[in-house]
Order: C-alpha cells, then sequence, then structure tokens
C-alpha cells in the first residue's frame, strides 16, 4: 500500500474514537447529571448497553470470516456500520429532553456500540491482510492509534474552545456531536474507495455457533494471556476516563480546567505512540507494551505520593503539577492496546497455520469482547461503589463527604496501578517471536 492507503485505512479510527472517547468522560456525566439519570442508574444503563453489545461481537467475527462480499472481505461490513453510527450519534450527543429517558439511553448507546463493533472488528481483521508482516504491522496499527488520538484530540479540543464562551456540558456534547456527523461518512467512503480488501470465496461449511467457536479459543493460553492483558489496560484507561471530571472536581477542585488538561494529555499521547511503536520495532511488541505498563505505575505513584504536598496549594501551583501529572500520565495512554491489536494478529497467523484456516474475524471479536467487559466495568463499578458505599452525590459537588473524596482518590490511582502490574507481567512473558512468526508466514505463503 502507498501512504495515502494506508492513512485512509487508519483514519477509519477516528470517528470511532471521538465518539467513544467522550462517552466516559462526558457522557456519563451529562445524562447523570444535566439528564437528571443519577450517577448509578447510568453505571447500570450503560453496563448493560455494553453487555448486550457483547453478544454481537461473535457472531460478527464469523460473518467476517464466512461471507466475504463481491467487494472484498472487509468492504460491505464497514459500509453498512455507518448508518447506524450516525443514527447513534445523533441520539446520544443530540438528545431531546422529551426523548431522555432510560429506554433512550440505554437504545442510543446499544446502537452506538454496534455500529462500533462491525467497524472496529472488521478493521482489525483488515490488518492482517493490509499487513502481513511482524514489524509491517506494528507500522499499520500505530498509525491507525494516532489516528485514533487525533479523534480524541479533536474532541477534547472542541470543549476546550467551547467552554470559554459556555462552559455547559450540553454545550460541549452537542459539539462534538455534530463533528463526529461531519467526519463518519466523509472517512468511510474515501477508504471504501482507496484501501485495497482480499477477495475470499464466500466459505462452502456450514455456519456454526459462533458462541461455540470461542470454546477452542478460551483454551488457547498464549491468546488468553494477551486478552486478559487487554481486558487490564482497558478497564484501567476507562476508570481513569469515567472518574476523570469527577476527580478534578472534588479532588484536585479545579474543574475549570479540566478539558484544557486533558487536551494536554492526548497532545503527549501522540509523542508517546511514537516512542512505544519504536520500542517495539527495536526489541518485540510485547516488551514495548509491558514497558508501556510499568511506567504508568511509576507515573500514578508518583502522583498519589504527590498529591499530599500540592493539596493545599493555591490553584496556580496547583494547576501546575497536576498539569504535570497529567501530561507525564498522558505519554503511556498510546502505548499498550495497538502493540496487543498487532500481537493478536500474529496469534491470529498462528491459528491459521495450525488449524488452516484464517479466522482473523473470529479471533479480533473474541479480544473486542473480552475487552468490552473490561470498559463496561469500568464506569459501572466505582459509579455503583461511589453512590451505595459513600453516598457520594454529583449533584453537589465540593459539598460530598470528605471520604468520598478520598475514595475517588484512591480508586483512581490503586485500581490501575494493580490492573496495569498484572497486565505487565502478562505481556512479558509473551513468547511468540519475530523469528518464529517469520517462519509462520513464510509456511503460510508456500
Amino acid at each position: 500500500m502507498n501512504l495515502f492507503q494506508r492513512l485512509s485505512y487508519s483514519a477509519l479510527n477516528l470517528p470511532t474514537s471521538a465518539a467513544g472517547m467522550p462517552i466516559f468522560i462526558f457522557i456519563l456525566p451529562f445524562y447523570a447529571d444535566d439528564m437528571g439519570l443519577g450517577l448509578s442508574l447510568v453505571g447500570v444503563i450503560f453496563f448493560f448497553g455494553r453487555f448486550t453489545d457483547i453478544l454481537t461481537d461473535p457472531v460478527m467475527g464469523i460473518l467476517i470470516d464466512k461471507f466475504p462480499s463481491k467487494w472484498g472481505k472487509h468492504k460491505l461490513w464497514v459500509f453498512l456500520s455507518t448508518p447506524v453510527f450516525m443514527l447513534a450519534t445523533y441520539m446520544i450527543f443530540l438528545p431531546s429532553i422529551e426523548q431522555t429517558s432510560v429506554l433512550y439511553f440505554f437504545g442510543g448507546l446499544f446502537l452506538l456500540y454496534s455500529a462500533f463493533t462491525l467497524s472496529s472488528i472488521t478493521q482489525l481483521s483488515w490488518s492482517s491482510f493490509l499487513a502481513p508482516n511482524y514489524d509491517d504491522r506494528t507500522k499499520l496499527l500505530t498509525l491507525r492509534e494516532l489516528m485514533a488520538l487525533l479523534g480524541m484530540f479533536s474532541v477534547i479540543a472542541i470543549p476546550a474552545v467551547v467552554e470559554i464562551n459556555d462552559p455547559s456540558l450540553q454545550a460541549k456534547v452537542n459539539a462534538i456531536g455534530v463533528f463526529v456527523l461531519i467526519c463518519i461518512p466523509l472517512i468511510t467512503f474515501n477508504a471504501l474507495k482507496q484501501v485495497p480488501d482480499s477477495i475470499e470465496v464466500a466459505s462452502s461449511e456450514k455456519l456454526i455457533n459462533p458462541f461455540r467457536t470461542f470454546r477452542n479459543l478460551f483454551a488457547n493460553k498464549m491468546l488468553n494471556k494477551i486478552v486478559c492483558a487487554a481486558v487490564l489496560i482497558a478497564f484501567c484507561m476507562s476508570l481513569n476516563g469515567a472518574l476523570y471530571l469527577i476527580w478534578m472536581d472534588v479532588v484536585i477542585e479545579l474543574p475549570e480546567y479540566s478539558s484544557r488538561l486533558m487536551l494536554a494529555y492526548y497532545v503527549v499521547s501522540v509523542f508517546g505512540l511514537w516512542v512505544w511503536r519504536n520500542l517495539g520495532i527495536k526489541t518485540s511488541k510485547h516488551f514495548a507494551a509491558g514497558i508501556a505498563c510499568l511506567y504508568a505505575i511509576i507515573v500514578l505513584s508518583i502522583g498519589f505520593i504527590g498529591y499530599w504536598f500540592i493539596k493545599d496549594f493555591e490553584d496556580w501551583p496547583k494547576l501546575m503539577a497536576v498539569g504535570s501529572f497529567i501530561v507525564l500520565y498522558g505519554f503511556a495512554f498510546s502505548g499498550p492496546l495497538p502493540l496487543i491489536n498487532a500481537i493478536t494478529a500474529d496469534i491470529s497467523d498462528k491459528l491459521n497455520f495450525e488449524g488452516g484456516e484464517n479466522i482473523s474475524g473470529t479471533v479480533f471479536s473474541y479480544l473486542t469482547t473480552l475487552t468490552k467487559v473490561g470498559f463496561a466495568l469500568a464506569s459501572a463499578i466505582p459509579y455503583l461503589v461511589l453512590e451505595m458505599f459513600w453516598g457520594f452525590d454529583i449533584s453537589i459537588g465540593l459539598a460530598n463527604s470528605s471520604s468520598s473524596k478520598m475514595a475517588i482518590f484512591y480508586i483512581y490511582t490503586f485500581v490501575p496501578i494493580i490492573s496495569y502490574s498484572i497486565a505487565a507481567y502478562l505481556l512479558f512473558s509473551h513468547s511468540l517471536s519475530r523469528e518464529q512468526h517469520a517462519k509462520i508466514k513464510s509456511k503460510l505463503q508456500n
């Protein structure tokens, strides 16, 4: 592929991340507070919205593998995701007061995540065809992550600009929605036109139960080690995102700077992506991802200790200290997951060689299915725990009890430290090397 084709493929991840990232940072607090649904109810709705979406992933993986279209194995599914994605974006980001209800919010989330499933699993499976080699795969999937970061950067920049004239959460959410609605069709149709696809004949085998296919994958220790690491990392990232605005408001007490500091976080993550990508090429993908996890643990530990020194500072020196923490932490954000996606593609090649069938769609649907569990739990658990055990009420902000504020601080810091530690161990113990993968690809091509 030439550079424009690589960019066209990678850009498919921009609107997905632009719509997905605000769910944790803006949408959940927006529906909990501005839309009046409450913190614990929003957490439960989000969890069940993601849970029902999880059930569609295995089906999608089988469809990709068993039913390629005349346009290629992947393009039809990306195309079909577009209208669903646009409808869901309108519902979630541009709600009317009259329509907003539990059923409305649940329905919008389900459609949004169904569109993500249609598009994301297909994109990841597509990468196995577009970048067949070990390091080429790292380069393509980190470029895809760069596009995700640009999407995140955009939807953080938008609220940062909007809050200058209108600090309301609704104004920020609406502006993000309009941006995503413009991006979806433009980027999708460019990719469908520019990017090559594998042409495969539809399988003549009888379609098997997609959930039964997962039984064999559950028995694969190599794949499950990597998937477990992905679940833990997704949980960490999502938990920090779900609690970020609340943490800035009631723990740090600088809510007016939240969007601008988050913007700095994503700017720095772009540089971090370049570092982790190059480290993965010079060493190995699993080693680089493990180092990124260790780096995150160190920064979180420094942040925990530093908080006790700066918590009583005046606003300006406190802002400098917290801003430094967020910038350092952002450097780790983009490291592990794109490398894990590339590792999963390598394992898919190994399974192809051992089983005699390309099941990349099923393998990636397995990864995304379980990773979504981490994403779902990351919002439901802390919200429920804070409201049920500490009586935290998002609507009263700083008037909450000191114990509930400290609970947010400890959850925000120590849960990710534990999760990143386990993930680092799993990544460092991965055993499929660059040389082993090269032998597998050589045998597959013969």
